[in-house]
């Protein structure tokens, strides 16, 4: 995500300040009534991540890297070698289907969605109006994350339309929506600036969400009726969460999309267990927007402001791979230029991955 923070507003812009998280409302029935998690107290040891694990083996296979202000989307291997580029306007996220299906690419500067070919790098499908924002159909505000799912349908954040939204690729249509178009609130069945929505394998949806300064943040799970089915709040000590994504049973990685940036994994309760935050030297991040854990147990980071992407071992707390010179932005050998996310090629969550389950 390149998670610009200044909005636009039919020609200008506006500040967004603070982040949390609300309820969200499903157009088949309300959310019911859910209940929210307590931060363990200072007193209390910190539960362990069962499923920590690391490797010096950075990754094996390849990577996709969005590289947003460099216009393209890269195949890098752990050797550094670029396999693949295909040019695309502004990619912000990219999510590989599996089976080779197609990669699903958001732009929030462009205001469209886009299905590329995994092997020719052409555009395939495009949803939005190139530069024109809005809320009438075919239009996105700032599109987010997406997904591809099953029935040639995709998932998008539009979180300058306050919801998220199926659609589907083959007619156009929204199948359906959660949250008001255009309403911001944090009224029960409002949105408030969500940055991710991820169609779980059980066929729940994992959002995370924004709110104002002052309200909490939390990250809610909702099932295909619209109800809730389980919220965390998480701990201030997270300033904003960006894209949460599940790393094990009832486990959920976020950035904080901050300087020094954080990464956490916690659970249903809202407790971290698991967190790397260093604030001085090469192991500074800086807006982290995406983690995502990879089949050896190591953690894929883009690190945003950084210009790079890197790999974490969760035992270790050390980078044991990156690609991009730090802070030096460029499009040559081993540069990126405001990259923003970063999965790995097939399957990126093995084996929590969102489409597990799901029909080839």
């Amino acid at each position: 995500m390149s998670r610009y923070r200044w909005r636009p507003r039919w020609g200008f812009f506006t500040l967004v300040i603070g982040f949390g998280a609300l309820l969200v409302w499903h157009p088949w029935g309300q959310p019911s009534s859910q209940p929210v998690a307590r931060k363990t107290p200072r007193s209390a040891p910190r539960p362990k991540y069962a499923l920590l694990r690391g490797s010096a083996v950075p990754f094996t296979g390849a990577i996709y890297i969005a590289d947003e202000q460099g216009n393209r989307i890269l195949k890098v291997n752990a050797k550094k070698q670029v396999l693949w580029v295909a040019h695309v306007p502004s990619p912000d996220d990219v999510n590989p289907m599996p089976n080779g299906g197609p990669i699903i690419v958001n732009s929030d500067a462009s205001q469209q969605v886009y299905a590329v070919s995994p092997t020719t790098g052409k555009i395939l499908w495009h949803y939005g109006h190139p530069g024109q924002p809005g809320a009438g159909p075919g239009y996105l505000y700032i599109p987010e994350d997406s997904y591809g799912m099953p029935g040639n349908r995709v998932t998008i954040t539009d979180p300058g339309n306050e919801r998220a939204i199926i659609v589907n690729m083959k007619t156009d249509q929204i199948e359906w929506q959660y949250g008001h178009s255009g309403v911001e609130s944090l009224a029960p069945g409002y949105l408030y600036w969500t940055n991710n929505a991820v169609p779980l394998a059980n066929g729940t949806m994992l959002i995370t969400d924004g709110a104002p300064a002052g309200s909490p943040q939390r990250v809610l799970d909702i099932n295909s009726s619209g109800a809730i089915v389980w919220s965390i709040t998480l701990p201030s000590a997270i300033h904003y969460p960006s894209d949460a994504m599940p790393v094990g049973p009832g486990l959920y990685a976020l950035a904080d999309y901050h300087t020094p940036a954080g990464l956490y994994v916690v659970n249903q309760k809202g407790q971290i267990v698991w967190s790397y935050r260093v604030t001085s030297g090469p192991g500074e991040l800086r807006h982290a927007s995406s983690i995502n854990r990879l089949p050896n147990g190591n953690f894929l980071v883009s690190d945003d402001h950084n210009d790079r992407v890197v790999v974490i071992d969760p035992v270790t707390h050390k980078i044991v791979w990156q690609y991009g010179t730090t802070g030096v932005p460029g499009v040559g050998p081993d540069h990126l230029m405001g990259n923003t996310d970063a999965k790995a090629v097939g399957e990126p969550l093995p084996p929590f991955v969102p489409w597990e389950g799901y029909p080839n």
